[in-house]
Order: structure tokens, then sequence, then C-alpha cells
């Protein structure tokens, strides 16, 4: 993209944080990942180059530019040891402490690339957990990172925020450093949220599109309720912020994977309606000129499941959990001492639980809402704010676990937005604002 602003993708996976940036205007140059199986997800979906390797045993490479003419560096270093669950597992193993495992400084070689390429600004995503993690020496690790980035010469903001509030049908925690060298006061992503908590109930209900399957008709006051009447989405800094968008908004208009009432549940290849909500007609990414009965339908299979899982699936009410351990012992999938985990319907009416990269194991915290079965990849995308568009080219197991381990685009499109108005000088004419017309 000529004369866009440039960026590069550490730890970049399928490409969450990488596509987002690219919804916000930016020119991706290069990504990379440790893990082989990413590679055909990212370059699927990307027109660029995306290495496989080890960031701790590689140079930054020459990508053509001056030092400190790259506009942004983003990444979000693995994160085992920040993560709750993560310290326990490592805690476990032959009396190890997660802060010896040596994935715990990835975030160091993160800043051997700052220090390298002197971008003009970075971000570095990773888990809440981070804010309560230490080192060694027992200091805060937020506070320990936040000095080393300082000492780089970079001004810091480090928030926590949900994705939700950023019209993503998902409620993910993310904790994100953001520096600038210019010495200029980053953005408060608070100021650039769109999204916000439901006032009652009317406001939990699906919130329909205007036309959803016709042409764009600016005078018609459509379907669109709740409030919002601005094309999906547009960041806008201190603009209104319009309900949560929930599993409904999400995923509902996608068909049933048992189009011939078969068991278990296997996949389903095309669309049997339109859009519904504002949401889903984002999400579609259906091009100008083209009928929406045209459109292919990817990665839409959900595992297969026994009727044991079945039944017990069915059981559930909307948005119920049920702790292993409080499921009578002849019907328990799991030893209730080993994995003391749940089985979890989603609500409809809110916007789903975290995603995990665990659903490549197993789906039973992502039960669909209205069907005995777990969700498919293409509703775990569209809960993570991929579009229908992009492709998991790669066997089911791999791109659910390339999912879960993502970073929303839509959360990485409004901190792109921010940025470029904030900090690159590219504030799109008075208003701030930027909305996709992808």
């Amino acid at each position: 993209m000529e004369n866009s602003p440039t960026a590069i993708d550490l730890f970049c996976g399928a490409g969450g944080i990488s596509q987002g940036l690219d919804d916000a205007g930016f020119d991706i140059l290069w990504g990379l990942d440790n893990d082989e199986k990413t590679k055909p997800t990212f370059e699927a979906n990307h027109d660029c180059e995306m290495t496989v390797g080890d960031i701790r045993e590689m140079e930054p490479p020459d990508l053509g530019l001056e030092t400190g003419e790259l506009d942004l560096l983003a990444g979000g270093p693995p994160c085992p040891t920040f993560s709750l669950v993560g310290r326990s597992k490592i805690n476990s193993l032959d009396g190890r402490s997660n802060t010896s495992d040596e994935r715990h400084l990835l975030y160091e070689d993160f800043l051997r690339f700052v220090d390298h390429y002197r971008p003009k600004t970075f971000v570095m995503e990773n888990v809440e957990g981070m804010l309560s993690a230490s080192n060694e020496q027992g200091e805060p690790v937020v506070d320990v990172i936040t000095d080393q980035m300082e000492e780089l010469g970079y001004q810091m903001r480090v928030q926590l925020l949900d994705a939700a509030d950023f019209g993503v049908p998902q409620h993910r925690k993310r904790l994100f450093f953001i520096g600038n060298r210019h010495g200029r006061e980053n953005p408060d992503m608070n100021d650039w949220k769109t999204h916000r908590k439901p006032r009652g109930e009317d406001e939990k209900n699906i919130k329909f599109a205007r036309n959803p399957v016709g042409k764009e008709d600016e005078s018609a006051p459509g379907l669109f309720e709740n409030g919002q009447r601005e094309k999906f989405p547009t960041f806008r800094k201190e603009g209104n912020k319009d309900p949560w968008n929930t599993v409904a908004d999400g995923i509902l208009d996608l068909p049933p994977v048992s189009p011939s009432g078969e068991t278990p549940p296997t996949k389903a290849e095309k669309y049997e309606i339109g859009p519904v909500s504002e949401y889903q007609k984002w999400a579609r990414d259906i091009p100008e000129g083209t009928e929406w009965e045209e459109m292919p339908l990817l990665n839409h299979e959900c595992r297969g499941h026994n009727m044991r899982d079945l039944t017990l699936y069915k059981l559930l009410g909307e948005g119920v959990s049920y702790i292993i351990g409080d499921i009578p012992e002849e019907h328990q999938p799991y030893r209730s001492d080993v994995f003391p985990d749940k089985l979890k319907k989603q609500n409809p009416k809110t916007p789903a639980t975290t995603i995990v990269a665990h659903l490549y194991k197993d789906g039973h915290m992502f039960i669909h809402p209205r069907e005995a079965r777990s969700i498919t990849v293409r509703e775990a995308a569209r809960l993570q704010s991929f579009r229908d568009t992009f492709e998991f080219p790669v066997a089911r197991t791999h791109a659910f676990k390339q999912v879960g381990n993502a970073v929303p685009p839509l959360l990485a499109q409004a901190i792109g937005t921010a940025i470029k108005a904030a900090l690159l000088d590219r504030t799109p004419s008075s208003s701030e604002e930027i909305a996709s017309s992808k």
C-alpha cells in the first residue's frame, strides 16, 4: 500500500494482529513465528513473507528500511509462564519455578528487535496474568519490562483491554504495552472504545442490520436497533458506544453443521440465509456485486462427538456451566481430580467467554448455544473477529489452536487506528475516524 505506515508482526501466528493493522491501513512487511503450521494460514491471508523460526536464534532481517524508518513493530510473546494456568503447570514439574522457564524471557527478544529497527512505535501484547507476575528477584514483571522499554528511549503506556469493548463478541482481557520514541503521549484506548455493557435486557437482543442482504441505502432507517446507525466497524476517538456484540450477533446466522440431521455433527459448506446482525454482515465480507449465496463457507466443521457428550450438551441451558466434578460420576468425561474442568454452553445474549487454544483438545467449554455440539473453527474465528474470508487451510486441530492464540483483529485494528491518529500524524480528516471499507 503506497504511502501507508509500515509494520512487522513478531510471534505472528495466524496473523490476527496483522489483519487488524492491515484493516487500519498499515502495510505489513513481514511476519515471524516458530510454529510451522501457522505459515500456510498467514500466507493465505497476507501479502507478505512469513518466516518460521525461533526468534532467540534469529537476527533481524533487512527489510529495505533505514534504522528508525519502520512505523510500528507489533507482537505478542508466548505467555504460558504469565498465565495462571501456565504457572501452576510449570511449578508442578520437578519442583521448577515458572520464573525459571526460558519462555518467560521471550519479551527480551522482542525488545532486541525494537532496539535494532528503532521503530517509531511498538505494541506488545500479553496475558492479564503478567500484571501479577514477578521475576526471580521478586520484581514485578510489568515494571521491569516498562523500565527496559524506557531505557531504549520509548515513552510507555500499559493498559488492560477487554476485546468486547471494541466490538468483538467475546470477553478477552489482554495487556498491551504501547510505546513511541517521539516523546508523545500514547493513546489512552479507553477513549477509543466502541462498545459497552448493556444497560438492560433489551440491549442484549440481537442487533439487526440495515439492509442485511441488500445494497446500502443510507436514507433507510433499517432494522439496526439499539441506537447504532453507522457502518460497522467505526473507530472514533470518544465516539458513542453501543451495547456489546453477543454470541447471537456473532454466529447465529451460520447454518447447522448436520444439515441432514446426521449424528455426530459434521460440517456445512454453504450459507442458508443472509446475514442478520450488523456484525454478521461485516463478517461475511461479501464483495460488491456478489450475492451471499455465491460465497463459500469455509472451516465450518466441528469435531466428532460421542453420544455421551452430545447428551450432556443437550442437558445444558444457555450460558450454563457444569464443573466436571458436579456431573454424576457415571456421566463424567474425565477424572475430576485430574481435570477440574467445566462444560459450558455459550450464552447467546452475552459476549462469548475467552476463546482459548485448548479448543484444539476439546470443545467442552464452547458448546453451541442452540445445538448439541461444540463450536466450529468458523464460529470460533467469528467470535475472535476474523472475517469469513479469512481462511485456515490447515487441519482442524491446528486451526482451533491458531484461532485461540490470536489477537482479535478488531482489537488490533482499534489500536492501530489510535496509534496512527495519535503518534504517526495519520489522522483521517477532522473526525479521527477510520471505518473498514473491506
